[in-house]
């Protein structure tokens, strides 16, 4: 905000609330332009005559009743109108003033903090050429004023704040830009000949986490042939019934998610090859949530049947602001990729067999490999490999209620249980079983020689379980259990234990990890993970290391016992 601007803001806010003078400064904002393009008939117009004008009503949409002295307004409005008559502002710097007052003001700062490069970026990756536009959603208008040259652009919003503020940036900017209120998904009020009205291209940043209900929506337009929980696919089928080229935001839990739904969506974007590109954007770039973002494209017209996955979320893409907050740099790296038929380290362009192996997963990790995963499979290369789920069985876990009056005791033993040698230590949860869920439990008891995975929290946690262990022991959720088959040669507990915990299996692991605000790697994914098959001399030799390191355990734990010990007999000497 230009420091003439914040003066004036400064000593003009008094006791208002951050988002009632937002409010008040957007309307004097509107006093000012209009009076200025001589709009009213009479130039001295009164406050109470400005706040009834009829002209006034298409941007002032919500129900003032301004508690503050009217005087006061005036006075507001009269400094503006000083500043701007003198050069020293203008309607782009009111405009900017009015973004940053709106992001002070709290809870209502996610209506329009969309930071400057990501509407950048999005707008970047529209159509070069673009005649009519739609940006539907709350902070629409930020795209469309972004775009600069269109003949006309739609923003559809059911949020009456977000509506007012877009109607007042559109005026200040000169923008061509028709703001209605509506919600876009239930009651779509953008009418054109035939159906939906069309436009070039769409652009969108819908809200994030809405879910909808089986009966919530009635659709005479056909937008929405699958049925989904999550709103993500209702968000972009909506956009494709708009136009045929689309550029939206997501968040990553839409990218790796294959409920019914939305499992459907993607199958049917990848059949018609309509999805152009995913990009996975830094976490932390929107200041009222940390949750990571992507892009995706759509285009009805693609021709060829490649998509390009972007992986944007390293350093090179990064300004780390502050402790929480980042900014998207590099912008151009980005559009040089999308454009581009060239693999490298962030991007990659893949089929639709790669996507269908990945089970319909669009997340750019699966298909992008950084320098640590290179490096993990030149040293898979050395090997011959096989599929986890081809040599061990499985076992996930299953929730088993405690019950007072059970007769059959088990002790569950959770992360941690887990000590830094991957053993299971410590006395566990002891949990009484009923009669009914008592074959439940014992197909799920650990056995000697069982490897532990973490797959829930803290994923790529390692346990191996002891042969000393007992038949009452249970694993909590937070693992999966694995068992080597019979009769597999190149592997045993102990070299699956080694390599999972080394660097390299580590690496693989983390390739296969969902999850937004809790991370996750599900029994399929697992299963897919390469593990290599090692000859006898090797077995043998992650064998003795697995004996040298429990030995070394043992030493360490008899050292902190006598540290323990010499640092308490003395008071008895």
């Amino acid at each position: 905000m230009k420091k003439e601007l914040l003066s004036l803001v400064e000593s003009q806010r008094g006791s208002l609330s951050p988002l009632l003078f937002s409010q008040v400064f957007a309307a004097s904002c509107v006093w000012v332009k209009l009076e200025n393009e001589s709009t009213f008939s009479n130039p001295d117009l009164l406050f109470e005559e400005f706040i009834c004008n009829e002209i006034l009503s298409s941007y002032l949409l919500l129900d003032y009743e301004f508690p503050v002295q009217v005087s006061w307004i005036e006075k507001l409005k009269f400094s503006l109108n000083a500043l701007l008559s003198t050069g020293v502002i203008n309607y782009q710097d009111l405009s900017d003033a009015i973004i940053e007052l709106v992001d002070q003001s709290g809870k209502y700062s996610s209506e329009i903090d969309i930071p400057t490069e990501v509407v950048e970026l999005g707008v970047k990756l529209l159509n070069k050429k673009i005649s009519t536009v739609y940006c539907p959603f709350t902070s629409g208008y930020l795209f469309a004023h972004k775009i600069g040259s269109y003949d006309y652009a739609a923003c559809e919003t059911a949020n009456m704040t977000d509506a007012f503020f877009g109607r007042i940036q559109t005026l200040l900017l000169d923008q061509n830009v028709n703001i209605v209120v509506s919600d876009p998904i239930k009651t779509p009020t953008l009418i054109g000949e035939g159906g939906l009205q069309q436009f070039d291209s769409a652009i969108a940043l819908p809200p994030f986490g809405v879910k909808y209900g089986k009966d919530e929506i009635h659709d005479i337009w056909g937008r929405f042939p699958e049925k989904s929980l999550m709103g993500d696919v209702y968000h972009l089928r909506h956009l494709l019934a708009h136009s045929d080229y689309v550029v939206c935001f997501v968040t990553n839990g839409f990218l790796f998610r294959t409920a019914a739904g939305e499992k459907q969506f993607k199958q049917d974007m990848i059949e018609h090859n309509w999805l152009k590109a995913v990009i996975s954007l830094p976490s932390n770039l929107l200041s009222n949530t940390s949750i990571p973002i992507s892009l995706v494209i759509l285009d009805k017209n693609k021709s060829d049947d490649c998509v390009t996955f972007i992986d944007a979320t390293s350093d090179h893409f990064i300004d780390k602001v502050s402790r929480v907050k980042y900014k998207l740099i590099n912008i151009d790296s980005i559009l040089t990729m999308v454009a581009s038929n060239k693999d490298s380290q962030y991007c990659k362009h893949s089929c639709a067999l790669d996507i269908q192996h990945n089970d319909y997963n669009l997340s750019p990790s699966r298909y992008t490999k950084t320098p640590e995963e290179i490096e993990a499979e030149c040293f898979l290369s050395q090997f011959k490999t096989s599929k986890l789920s081809d040599l061990t069985d499985i076992i996930r876990p299953q929730a088993i209620n405690h019950d007072e009056n059970g007769t059959n005791k088990f002790i569950e033993h959770n992360l941690t249980s887990l000590n830094n040698f991957g053993q299971l230590v410590g006395e566990g949860k002891p949990i009484f079983v009923s009669a009914e869920n008592i074959k439940k439990a014992l197909k799920q008891t650990i056995k000697p020689k069982d490897v532990l995975i973490s797959c829930r929290g803290a994923v790529g946690r390692i346990a191996l379980v002891d042969s000393e262990i007992k038949e009452n022991i249970l694993a909590s959720q937070a693992f999966a259990i694995v068992r080597i088959k019979p009769d597999v040669e190149g592997i045993t507990s102990e070299s699956l234990y080694q390599y999972l915990i080394s660097k390299h299996g580590q690496v693989m692991l983390s390739v296969y990890v969902t999850g937004t605000t809790a991370q996750m790697l599900n029994a399929k994914d697992l299963g897919d993970i390469d593990i290599p098959l090692f000859k006898q001399d090797k077995l043998d030799e992650l064998y003795s290391i697995r004996i040298q390191t429990i030995n070394y355990q043992k030493k360490i734990s008899q050292i902190k016992d006598e540290i323990i010990n010499l640092n308490s007999n003395w008071v008895n000497s």
